[in-house]
């Protein structure tokens, strides 16, 4: 709302009156687990994973390690990827643990069932793939089940977005549609099937936004999530600023110290726990053997454009997006900055380290978390749509629906596996395996994952139905009729929306 060129931001005080936002959840929610391949996929994911065992089944951080060789660096003896050792000998993982707190309950329900499910359902599992612990049927049963920790997370980003939009003054039917692009046209729901950390990251980056939003009382929370999201990965220091500046912005007074306290307490719980592990508090675990600062032009220049980095290329909805931005700066300027801050400055920063790209990561993956934030211009392009002229107002509507696809293209396959065929691929050469698969066409996952079969956790249920054992199978047609009918009430809010 403008009034004599003075811009104010709309917040609607109740925004949880929302219809549509959770069944577009769990929506989202039913389609991602129909497309994980319920396995632990990365050698990052098997150390969180470990830590989140350790945690019930031990009480403490300690982990065995991974025994063969993975990501470490060729200096690095084998088994020593992903820990550091502590005062007393022990292996502390030095990824964040904020996801091994999460998925916690996860492994505690695994755990408590793994002797009476019956032994063919870890089988539906692709058993062609590397992985990272000595096979058994509690082993593989319990990651299989935590494996899917990220479809529920990403779901509730869904969610929360759709109602954070709402609060920012958006209508409820551009708050739907907005979600819907976030989780099916965004790699979003490529990271839905991994047990990475970014897509945590991006719930805490969401949350505590609209904690802000929201003001008053509710900034405590939001000073807690973002203390929180240190654990998540110590990468998330970066949208502390962003997220005080919002506030400042927002003239948030009440509720701001008890904010800052919050958030201080979770950096301190951070900087204590990094000296009893390691000795100091400042350090991570990494101890500088796993990337360097560098000059930031190729990291910023190969998630921009390159074809197989390329931040807008594997989001497509946020590329659809991109003429929406400056009409939500007029509208809604505090915002604006903050997304353009927290994007800006986590683009710049992981392009100042060496490595940028995230290992075997499918696109940009450590700009994930800014991909809820970056859907702020989608919200504010649709919004516009009725006013363009028939032609290009289609050709939206059909770049989102390609979209849509090649997002599915890219949910259905393993980046880990076409990364491995990469590996021996002669066409590499001496250029240097991730070199070429950000700059070469025919090595990004777009075309490769053409070339690989999918690695589907419910195609796996199919087989074993043909072969006696329906439960797991039973399972997922439970599963695909609540999604149904979630996405028959999302339907049904759009069209009372419209």
């Amino acid at each position: 709302m403008a009034s004599h060129g003075t811009v104010v931001e709309r917040v609607d005080m109740k925004p949880e009156r929302m219809p549509g936002a959770a069944a577009l959840g769990v929506l989202a929610g039913a389609v991602y687990l129909w497309t994980a391949p319920g396995r632990i996929q990365f050698p990052d994911d098997e150390i969180v994973f470990q830590t989140a065992a350790s945690l019930w089944d031990d009480g403490d951080l300690a982990i065995p390690g991974i025994t063969r060789r993975t990501g470490e660096p060729a200096e690095r003896p084998t088994g020593t990827f992903g820990w550091a050792p502590g005062p007393a000998g022990q292996r502390y993982g030095f990824f964040g643990h904020g996801l091994s707190l999460v998925a916690v309950p996860a492994y505690a329900v695994a755990s408590a069932t793994s002797e009476v499910v019956p032994p063919a359902w870890p089988h539906a599992v692709r058993s062609d793939h590397f992985v990272f612990h000595r096979r058994e049927h509690r082993g593989d049963w319990t990651r299989l089940v935590v494996s899917l920790s990220n479809c529920v997370i990403t779901a509730v980003t869904t969610w929360l977005l759709a109602v954070w939009l709402r609060a920012l003054g958006f209508a409820a039917r551009t708050a739907l549609w907005t979600g819907l692009a976030y989780a099916f046209a965004t790699s979003a729901w490529a990271y839905s099937r991994t047990f990475l950390s970014e897509p945590l990251s991006g719930l805490c980056l969401v949350a505590a936004a609209y904690c802000v939003t929201r003001g008053g009382r509710w900034l405590w929370l939001a000073g807690a999530v973002a203390g929180f999201s240190l654990h998540v990965h110590v990468l998330n220091l970066v949208f502390v600023p962003s997220l005080v500046g919002y506030a400042l912005v927002r003239g948030a007074r009440r509720g701001g110290a008890g904010g800052l306290v919050a958030l201080a307490i979770g950096g301190g719980l951070l900087l204590l726990g990094q000296q009893l592990r390691f000795g100091d508090p400042l350090e991570t675990g990494r101890f500088g053997h796993y990337s360097e600062f560098v000059a930031p032009w190729e990291g910023l220049l190969a998630q921009a454009i390159a074809p197989g980095r390329s931040f807008l290329l594997y989001s497509p909805a946020v590329l659809l997006g991109l003429c929406g931005w400056a009409a939500l700066r007029r509208r809604l300027p505090a915002v604006f900055w903050f997304a353009v801050a927290a994007i800006g400055v986590r683009w710049l920063v992981i392009s100042t380290r060496s490595d940028w790209f995230g290992g075997w990561g499918l696109g940009a993956r450590h700009l994930v978390p800014v991909i809820p934030v970056a859907m702020l211009g989608f919200a504010a392009t649709l919004e516009r749509l009725p006013d363009w002229r028939a032609w290009p107002r289609r050709a939206w509507w059909c770049g989102l629906g390609l979209g849509v696809l090649l997002s599915s293209h890219l949910a259905v396959h393993s980046i880990f596996e076409w990364m491995w065929r990469l590996v021996s691929d002669p066409r590499v050469g001496d250029r240097g395996l991730m070199h070429v698969s950000h700059w070469e066409p025919w090595a990004s996952p777009i075309t490769g994952f053409t070339e690989v079969g999918p690695d589907v956790l419910a195609l796996g249920s199919i087989l074993l139905w043909r072969l006696g054992h329906p439960g797991l199978l039973t399972g997922f047609v439970v599963i695909a009729a609540i999604g149904v009918a979630a996405g028959w009430r999302v339907v049904r809010a759009l069209r009372d929306h419209g």
